[in-house]
């Protein structure tokens, strides 16, 4: 459809009320807090309710941001991009990078069957790629839902996105409350005695709002406001990258109709691509990380306000069986991963990374940063850290699962995925064995 500029203001006037009535709703009511819901979330939420799918009195468009915002975020991350030291990745984070390579292709691979071949069985209609809604928004969270679902659509699965959009919107909910009840399970078992209750944490954390002695710089001004502003200089550059994208998966996609090359998988290569190039011309100190970073943590809220709000409930209601089984078979598996591979990997340290790794598993790197502050109330562990310089390498797997599975099943190919998959599987789980031995 087309949309003037008056529409598109006013869809992010209302995301932006909504957000803005969220975040005050979420500093004075304290069920809110204890819930640890993220303010996007709630915005979101309330849109759905509000909106043309619900009581339709909000005048949201049926318009999907999703496409652009992904690619602003993915753009952003290629720019910041920076490749951990060998020695840091294989001798501190090992476990840790094995672990997570091992949640993340048995997310993947346990839905493709399941998904494939299981629900098939009592639901031939059902698409093959329907399993890939559980990992896209369980693990992957609202942004890879958006991802994932927009390749599928336009490989003609039209209800994808809103049913990845409902499993990540799960997935958070059961990322807080399953973890808060996991943390509950091991207290009571004396497994840690060290949790940090609710009235434990400080105020500004249960709130969400930053007490003036502690709030910190979101960036530095690294160009003179008198030839262009500081933050127009980087939301250009990374409008340029997303710009390149978007021609370049299109030009890429014409020549087959089987095939989608993804905007946001190009905007990370070409974001990649342009910091080696600013480094090389030493240009990049013009540029400034947390500048970018706020660029994809603002569009990243944005995602989800827009990907909750246009959930379609007519959809859900009609894979309802399915989704839900789809659902409670993947929460056995992140089971599965937090209470007997994490122990068996990490030994009496699993709690911490076991929590953590919950959080990520099923919701948001948020969700798994709030488990821990929980068990770990005096930041002892070095989770957070090896987390940080294994994310790349792990990262890159993650996009080129989001980028070239769905296509890869939607045309046929499911069992060429599930032998990949399952041969990279055995190979870092026999990594795994090894490094549990040192």
């Amino acid at each position: 459809m087309s949309l003037t500029v008056w529409e598109l203001a006013t869809d992010f006037a209302i995301a932006s009320t909504l957000i803005l009535l969220c975040k005050f709703i979420r500093v004075k009511v304290t069920i809110f807090q204890k819930l640890y819901m993220p303010v996007a979330m709630m915005a979101g939420l309330l849109a759905l309710t509000l909106g043309h799918n619900g009581f339709d009195v909000l005048p949201l468009s049926d318009t999907s941001y999703g496409g652009v915002l992904i690619a602003i975020i993915f753009a952003s991350l290629g720019l910041t991009t920076s490749f951990p030291k060998k020695d840091d990745l294989v001798h501190r984070t090992g476990k840790l990078l094995a672990f997570n390579q091992i949640i993340t292709i048995s997310q993947w691979l346990f839905a493709i069957v399941i998904g494939g071949y299981l629900l098939q069985t009592f639901w031939p209609e059902l698409p093959q790629a329907f399993g890939l809604v559980m990992p896209s928004g369980f693990m992957g969270g609202h942004g890879t839902a958006v991802a994932v679902g927009d390749t599928l659509e336009k490989l003609s699965w039209d209800d994808a996105t809103s049913l990845a959009l409902t499993a990540a919107t799960f997935g958070v909910f059961l990322a807080v409350l399953g973890g808060l009840v996991i943390v509950n399970i091991i207290s009571r078992l004396g497994i840690v005695t060290h949790i940090r209750r609710f009235d434990e944490l400080d105020v500004h954390f249960r709130k969400g709002v930053i007490p003036n002695e502690q709030r910190e710089s979101i960036g530095a001004e690294t160009v003179s406001s008198s030839s262009v502003n500081a933050f127009t200089l980087h939301i250009a550059l990374v409008g340029a990258v997303v710009g390149t994208a978007y021609w370049f998966s299109n030009f890429a996609s014409s020549f087959n109709e089987f095939v989608s090359v993804p905007t946001f998988a190009c905007a990370f290569v070409f974001g990649c691509l342009l910091r080696v190039f600013l480094k090389t011309t030493h240009s990049l100190h013009h540029f400034d990380n947390k500048l970018l970073n706020m660029t994809a943590g603002s569009a990243t809220d944005y995602l989800v306000f827009f990907g909750i709000a246009s959930i379609k409930l007519s959809v859900l209601i009609s894979f309802a069986a399915p989704f839900m089984i789809l659902m409670l078979l993947g929460i056995v598996l992140c089971l599965f991963l937090t209470f007997v591979l994490a122990p068996k990997l990490f030994g009496k340290q699993w709690v911490e990374t076991g929590l953590f790794s919950w959080g990520w598993m099923t919701g948001t790197v948020a969700m798994g940063i709030l488990l821990l502050k929980i068990v770990d109330p005096k930041g002892k562990s070095t989770v957070l850290d090896d987390y940080a310089i294994a994310y790349l390498p792990g990262s890159i797997i993650d996009i080129l699962i989001v980028a070239l599975i769905p296509s890869l099943i939607m045309t046929g190919n499911i069992n060429v995925v599930i032998a990949i998959l399952s041969s990279y599987l055995l190979f870092v789980l026999f990594a795994a064995t090894k490094l549990a031995k040192k």
